[in-house]
């Protein structure tokens, strides 16, 4: 059996549907599947009856923004109750570090290009088809960005400072442990560029957080990052999973392709203990 589980819905920044995710999971031979949508669950009151009716197995989760060590990472949520109320409030709370991102990038770069304004972009309605977020398409409607790293380029260029920062690593994993679920973190080797000097010694620092696991198969790891984490997993009985962080092509790079399929891993290498399939 395949799985990934670290696939995205445009009910965060991908292209596609809960539906149209099961049926390309489907058509692969995915048989276990985790939407793990930025910030929220939206997805899971059309995915639970999906993956039931395509027979394909399911965990529920979550991607949450965290800060650590002065980097935003990220936190696969898995097997949590979906209603707790520290798990919404974190995830709101990132969502709005977002959304303020948006603001202040709309703001300056407004001064310098006369075709974008802040009324204009709070108008804007975004297509969910197009993927991203609602600065990004505002910013490529007007054909200033095309992928990802062309946004953050101007974050960078225009020294995007915020008040409001995400949770601490540590505080995100505390509060899915609240919420009974498992955190995962997810694509550290993309994160950290693949850079196994300061790779390893992260490891047992999240462990000692409280981490549960590493996304140890990812898109962009190098052999070795993967081996690394595997060892490490292996070694401490944390939970080993993959992921493709398939956003419907919306991510995809000139020199990467993240897409469900691009890496297939046998269920029995993953280690999963004590989460809950659904089906």
């Amino acid at each position: 059996m395949y799985a990934d589980l670290h696939i995205h819905s445009h009910y965060s920044d991908s292209t596609r549907s809960p539906k149209e995710i099961v049926k390309r999971a489907r058509e692969l031979g995915i048989e276990l599947l985790c939407v793990s949508d930025h910030n929220t669950t939206a997805a899971y009151n059309e995915l639970i009856p999906l993956c039931k009716a395509y027979d394909i197995k399911l965990i529920r989760g979550a991607e949450i923004s965290a800060s650590f060590e002065d980097k935003e990472f990220h936190v696969l949520a898995y097997d949590f109750d979906f209603e707790n109320k520290e798990i919404i409030d974190i995830c709101k709370q990132c969502e709005t570090v977002y959304a303020d991102m948006d603001l202040e990038l709309i703001k300056k770069m407004s001064v310098d290009y006369t075709e974008i304004s802040l009324e204009d972009f709070n108008s804007y309605k975004r297509n969910l088809k197009n993927g991203g977020w609602k600065g990004f398409d505002y910013l490529k409607s007007k054909n200033l960005v095309n992928e990802v790293p062309s946004f953050f380029k101007h974050i960078s260029d225009h020294h995007i400072k915020l008040e409001n920062s995400f949770p601490s690593i540590e505080h995100v994993i505390n509060v899915i442990h609240k919420a009974n679920g498992k955190a995962v973190i997810a694509h550290i080797g993309e994160t950290m560029k693949n850079n196994l000097i300061e790779i390893e010694p992260l490891l047992t620092k999240l462990k000692n957080m409280g981490a549960d696991g590493f996304e140890c198969y990812y898109t962009t790891h190098t052999e070795e990052t993967t081996n690394v984490l595997i060892d490490f997993c292996q070694k401490n009985n944390m939970l080993i999973t993959i992921g493709n962080d398939d956003h419907g092509g919306f991510n995809n790079r000139s020199n990467v392709i993240y897409e469900m399929g691009a890496i297939k891993v046998d269920f029995n290498k993953l280690n999963l203990k004590d989460i809950e399939i659904l089906g």
